[in-house]
This record gives C-alpha cells, sequence and structure tokens, in this order.
C-alpha cells in the first residue's frame, strides 16, 4: 500500500488539528496509509491522529525524522513512542545531538526529500512562510506528484509552483490542488 504525505509548518494554528484529523481519516478511508515528518504543528497533529485509531492506522504509515528521537520536539516524543509501539515505523535521517545548525537544517531537507521520494502524493497545511513546507510541495511537484495544499491565509497566499494552476478541491472545502500545464 503506498502512503501520503501529511506535512505542514510547525505553527499550524491548534484550530487546525480537527481538520489535518480529517483528511487522516479520510486518507485511511481510501486505502492509504501516512507519511509524515515528526515535527510540530501540522506533522503532530497527524501523528496524533493516527496514534488515536490505532494500530489498523498505524501499522503502514510512517514518519521521517531528521535524526534520532532525543531530537525531535520534546511534545512530540511521546506520540512516536506510542505510533513505535503500535507497529508503525520511524525513519531516522543523519542529525545527531551537537550536530550544528547547518547540519540540522541539511538532514532536515534530507528527510523532506525521503519523504515525498516513498509518496504517492502530498497534502500539506500551511501557515505564513513555512519555508520547509514549500520546500516538500515544490519537491512533490518536480516529482510530478499530485499536491493537495490548505492554506491558512487563503487562496492569495498560494505561490506559483511555475507553469501551471491551484484548482479548489470541492471534497475537502479550503484545499487547493496544483494543476499542472500540459
Amino acid at each position: 500500500m503506498s502512503y501520503v504525505a501529511v506535512v505542514g509548518s510547525r505553527l499550524l494554528p491548534p484550530s487546525w488539528a480537527p481538520r489535518v484529523s480529517l483528511v487522516v481519516s479520510s486518507l485511511l478511508a481510501r486505502g492509504h496509509f501516512i507519511g509524515s515528518g515528526g515535527a510540530l504543528g501540522a506533522d503532530l497533529f497527524a501523528l496524533r491522529a493516527l496514534v488515536s485509531r490505532g494500530r489498523s492506522a498505524c501499522e503502514d504509515s510512517v514518519v521521517f525524522i531528521p535524526g534520532d528521537i532525543s531530537l525531535a520536539p520534546s511534545s512530540c516524543r511521546f506520540w512516536l513512542s506510542r505510533f513505535v509501539s503500535l507497529g508503525s515505523r520511524v525513519v531516522r535521517g543523519s542529525a545527531w545531538p551537537g550536530c550544528s545548525r547547518s547540519q540540522f537544517v541539511s538532514a532536515l531537507f534530507a528527510r523532506s526529500r525521503r519523504l515525498v521520494s516513498g509518496s504517492s502524493g502530498v497534502v500539506a497545511f500551511v501557515s505564513g512562510r513555512s519555508r520547509g513546507s514549500w520546500y516538500t510541495v515544490r519537491f512533490a511537484c518536480l516529482r510530478g506528484l499530485p499536491v493537495v495544499v490548505f492554506p491558512v491565509e487563503g487562496l492569495s497566499s498560494l505561490p506559483s509552483l511555475g507553469s501551471g494552476r491551484w484548482s479548489p478541491l470541492s471534497s475537502w472545502p479550503g484545499s487547493f490542488r496544483w494543476v499542472p500545464s500540459r
């Protein structure tokens, strides 16, 4: 089975957690598993949604982190441990305790590339600039994967990703999919 990467801003408002959970449920109901990044915000909301659904939701889902679990945000560690205890896997990156900021950032970008490379598409919840989230979205577009974005600030906050346009999705109100020009 394939997984869909559910990612987004670390600063995603907590009021968006139910919407992330709804998307996770919808994807699971369609036969997909979930891949995520193990960070705060959208990633944590997706992780909590998976854990709350138990073993069947977690078994074939995966979380990619930039290094050891000890480097994950403290509020994510409990959920990552529960996720693993429910039969899931956490893929660790190259960062290590004491690495430099530039090494850690490099590991974050590598984590995002690995997450997208194994996915069948990306759903991103974006608030503010969200450089890492937009990096992930652009990488998915370059790979020709389907991309759906929920912009907290609305359609006007969506950047152009090259030749194409954003189109609203009726199945997930407030979301837009990238439609490349042919």
